[in-house]
């Protein structure tokens, strides 16, 4: 299945929680609980416009689904790769905004005045830059956790051959 709406909405199913937290890391918007019946992720998918990602072979058999995609793949990095190879039109993954891995929200920039009492002190000392969730208010920083991320979306283009070497 080629999907041709810039960025794609996902939907995943119970199956891939890690998938859909890594789908947000790259800037995707990606419903996920682990609670949603097939019912509910009909329903979802179909008035959100949102392309459904399933390993459940019945479900992504659902003649009303307008988009499905079947993940096959066992290990995280294939099933990414999986997403990525679907999406059409989209020329520069690495410049989407990432989004909340936990609850989805859009991210915004924000400034060091404004979150220094609430992170720890040397977080705050050595770091210059932070982003907040504008949902769940979750405050983000640059560490070597943020380089481990980047590291491995650039490999995985790479792979796909999305990026030059």
């Amino acid at each position: 299945m080629t999907l041709n709406r810039i960025p794609p909405k996902f939907l995943a199913d119970v199956m891939l929680g890690s998938l859909s937290r890594w789908l947000r890391l790259f800037g995707f918007d990606t419903l996920y609980r682990n609670d949603f019946k097939d019912r509910e992720l009909i329903k979802i998918s179909l008035q959100e416009d949102r392309v459904l990602l399933t390993r459940d072979r019945v479900l992504a058999r659902c003649k009303i689904l307008k988009k499905v995609l079947l993940i096959t793949a066992e290990d995280l990095k294939g099933q990414i790769k999986e997403v990525l190879l679907s999406i059409d039109h989209i020329t520069d993954f690495l410049q989407l905004p990432p989004r909340c891995p936990v609850c989805n929200g859009p991210t915004i920039n924000i400034d060091k005045t404004e979150v220094i009492a609430s992170v720890p002190d040397y977080i705050a000392i050595s770091n210059d830059e932070f982003i907040k969730c504008s949902i769940c208010q979750k405050i983000y920083w640059y560490g070597t956790h943020k380089q481990n991320i980047d590291q491995t979306k650039l490999n995985i283009l790479k792979s796909l051959k999305m990026v030059q070497e």
